[in-house]
């Protein structure tokens, strides 16, 4: 088991909100898929697509990113080939609100994880609405570990059933919700940190998390995640 990431550098052609960052983002990498028909196909699909961005850094003090200056964010998935087709396409987009300046592949290979932390918040849907700490933890829990087993199947393969959840202890960190904005509406966020058990299924469950994003809306930069 292996991902690859991409960190991109951009330069930005005008002033973007943290808050409105996320969806900029997702566009910039979607006009890139347009530029090769099997990945214009896994774009306008449904279901699983295998990659997670996080957002741009170095945060600025009062969470605009300037115009002018120089940003990087990340792509990260599990597929080898789809990372190798998107570091040349991210190359060519020209127009919009930022520039890729350079994309660099590093690669990840399967290691043990004791620990996984989210970069960015982390959404879940329950029935219509963003997971808040009022629906309970438990709930959340149990939606993280259901969504890593799909995520695993629909890209490896059959998985044995696990017997219990992946997660040992999580923790939520922030406060109040986090408004992530995206097109006309705002989805709720959180940031957690998971302890994760260390028999071989919750490992691979934990790494396909890793690889693929926690929970919902990877592909808006939610639910980026590093390990420790």
């Amino acid at each position: 088991m292996t991902y690859h990431e991409i960190i991109i550098t951009v330069l930005l052609n005008e002033n973007i909100p943290m808050e409105k960052s996320y969806e900029i983002i997702s566009r910039f990498i979607s006009r890139a898929m347009l530029g090769d028909h099997l990945l214009k196909e896994l774009h306008e699909q449904k279901g699983y697509k295998h990659y997670v961005l996080c957002s741009l850094y170095p945060l600025e003090s009062d969470k605009i990113y300037r115009k002018g200056r120089m940003y990087a964010f990340n792509l990260r998935g599990l597929d080898v080939n789809f990372i190798l087709k998107m570091k040349r396409l991210i190359m060519t987009v020209q127009e919009g609100p930022m520039k890729a300046i350079t994309a660099e592949i590093r690669q990840q290979h399967y290691r043990p994880i004791r620990e996984i932390y989210t970069l960015t918040p982390a959404v879940a849907t329950i029935n219509g609405k963003s997971w808040t700490r009022e629906d309970g933890i438990g709930l959340l829990m149990e939606r993280i570990h259901i969504n890593a087993i799909k995520k695993h199947r629909s890209f490896y393969g059959d998985l044995q059933e696990p017997a219990e959840n992946f997660i040992e202890v999580i923790e939520q960190t922030n406060d109040k919700p986090i408004r992530i904005r995206y097109k006309n509406t705002s989805l709720l966020g959180c940031k957690l940190n998971l302890i994760v058990k260390q028999d071989e299924l919750s490992q691979r469950l934990a790494f396909t998390v890793m690889g693929s994003g926690l929970l919902e809306k990877n592909t808006i930069c939610c639910g980026y995640c590093r390990a420790k």
